[in-house]
């Protein structure tokens, strides 16, 4: 397949194979995004207003946190939350009037509460998150371009051990609204069989593993199922799990 700039994420996520080649792409952007904000970005001021306002998830701060860069971490933090000092000022005043509005005329009357609400958003929300889910969704939209266009990628698909649930339903939802409806048929006639035949894999894949566990399977060879505990574990909840080989 001749390669684009906007094709080669997608082709490279197929080639490094794996149980889902969209949470090959995630986990790459993921990293990509963590490197970016730690680099000179957070010096930007542009960049700053962003991550001031949305924060970080736990997921991220904790990835920023084990990078090397603590300083630009403590840097982001502390404009972080001096944003959140003046707009928790803000949001009590305004709460503490809507306390003596609702003395003064009802007891139960209902109102939102404000700081609930601005709490609830901050801790919701995510810089990192955010620019990964801009660029993960041009990238399946170039999957599908391709799936149109580029007849080839249908071969990358086939040689792929399908996808994991959650970017296999992804898949299954937006063919459904992007592909014209013989293109759609063709394409749950590849993804669907190929997904159950991989599901098939894991599951004889995880007996042999729970099997080697059993003293009369002792002397008998691993097959592919050393490492089935975390593959299975991605295409069940996409989530990639690194770790050294332990059995």
């Amino acid at each position: 397949m001749k390669e684009h700039i906007y094709t080669i994420p997608v082709i490279d996520a197929f080639n490094d194979k794996g149980e889902c080649p969209f949470c090959n792409m995630y986990k790459k952007l993921e990293e990509e995004s963590v490197d970016y904000i730690l680099g000179p970005a957070y010096m930007t001021d542009t960049i700053r207003l962003e991550t001031d306002k949305t924060g970080f998830c736990k997921h991220h701060i904790k990835q920023m946190y084990k990078n090397q860069n603590r300083l630009g971490v403590a840097l982001m933090l502390h404009t972080h939350l001096k944003k959140i000092n003046s707009d928790l000022e803000t949001e009590s005043q305004s709460f503490t009037a809507q306390k003596a509005k609702r003395a003064f005329f009802k007891k139960n009357a209902e109102t939102n509460n404000n700081i609930s609400s601005y709490l609830n958003n901050i801790t919701n929300s995510c810089y990192v998150c955010n620019r990964i889910t801009e660029t993960f969704e041009r990238y399946i939209d170039t999957f599908f371009y391709m799936w149109e266009n580029k007849p080839e990628i249908k071969d990358y698909i086939k040689n792929s051990k399908g996808f994991c649930l959650e970017h296999f339903s992804l898949l299954l939802e937006k063919g459904e609204k992007e592909l014209s409806k013989s293109n759609y048929t063709e394409f749950c006639g590849i993804i669907l069989p190929l997904e159950k035949e991989n599901l098939k894999r894991l599951e004889d894949e995880i007996e042999w593993f729970i099997n080697k566990f059993d003293y009369k399977y002792k002397d008998e060879p691993w097959k592919t199922s050393k490492d089935a505990l975390p593959r299975a574990i991605e295409k069940i909840i996409s989530t990639i799990i690194e770790e050294e080989e332990n059995v």
